[in-house]
């Protein structure tokens, strides 16, 4: 690898994230077997649900892309990178957990029901308050008994920003030195990590190859500008909100007004942006606008 300093399109950037290890499927078994902390020989086969070619024109409204594949053909992954938090990921992780473990046709026996799995790789904190671990799998928990409900459905959470606080047995881990792949700015970090993981170089080789291709960077520069209008869009509305407030505070106190305003903006920007209404997030100052946005998301005062 003959390249330099800093890296212009990284593997946080989504679309090339899925597009890199959707290209590798080695790399992407790899990084599968870290999360699921398996032997990367327990994964014989690998199928991917959702291909797109790389290049291909699509549509960047979400500033979200998963990776749904089909593991030795009776459990389902589904790999989401975020770098953007929306405020909704709880509720998001489990929307999709179900539904991609909804795959039973009609008339065919519940024991059939693939076990799923939904994995957000996460470029911010999950929780707010409280410890947020470097790595954590939810399950359906029998809390009176202590013990699982069942094995068909599991959450994943790998938080990025918390391997800089990771254990020590977390470090020793090849988990971790994806997460410092993935979230790497500069070359010399990559060839340190490659020379640890023959995947990982793999991985990195593609991203190379790929990012040559400028349909591959026209493609990453969109996903880029979609993440710029998000938060833009969300620190126009912080502000649209507080304007609001202001009127309504008259009415409830000033302060109250502004906060409760601020966050009922926040709510429909995070379900427009969810839908795919992010053109019309610049234009909630916009009356007709912001009570047309409202009365659809069920949020009209």
């Amino acid at each position: 690898m003959e390249k330099h300093g800093k890296i212009r399109y990284r593997f946080m950037n989504a679309y090339l994230f899925a597009t890199v290890f959707q290209k590798n499927q080695e790399a992407l078994k790899d990084l599968i077997a870290a999360l699921l902390r398996i032997e990367l020989k327990e994964i014989v086969s690998l199928k991917i649900l959702n291909p797109i070619l790389p290049g291909q024109d699509i549509d960047h409204k979400s500033c979200i892309m998963d990776i749904l594949v089909l593991l030795n053909g009776n459990i389902r992954v589904n790999l989401e990178m975020q770098v953007l938090d929306e405020g909704n990921w709880n509720e998001r992780g489990v929307y999709y957990l179900a539904e991609n473990l909804l795959d039973l046709k009609k008339g065919e026996d519940y024991k059939n029901l693939k076990t799923t799995v939904q994995i957000g790789i996460l470029d911010f904190d999950l929780w707010k308050s409280g410890k947020n671990p470097f790595y954590q799998v939810y399950e359906l928990w029998d809390m009176e008994h202590d013990r699982v409900f069942t094995n068909k459905m599991k959450l994943c959470v790998l938080s990025l920003r918390q391997a800089r606080k990771a254990e020590e047995r977390e470090r020793q881990s090849g988990l971790y030195d994806w997460a410092k792949t993935l979230t790497a700015e500069t070359w010399e970090e990559l060839q340190g990590l490659s020379e640890k993981n023959e995947k990982i170089k793999e991985a990195v080789e593609t991203m190379i190859t790929l990012t040559e291709d400028e349909r591959v960077r026209i493609e990453c520069m969109r996903q880029e500008k979609a993440e710029r209008d998000w938060i833009n869009a969300m620190n126009y509305a912080t502000e649209q909100g507080e304007e609001r407030g202001e009127a309504r505070g008259m009415k409830m106190g000033i302060q109250k007004g502004m906060k409760q305003e601020r966050e009922n903006t926040l709510k429909l920007v995070a379900k427009m942006s969810q839908n795919g209404d992010t053109e019309y997030i610049a234009r909630l100052m916009e009356p007709e606008v912001f009570e047309q946005m409202a009365e659809k998301y069920g949020m009209k005062a």
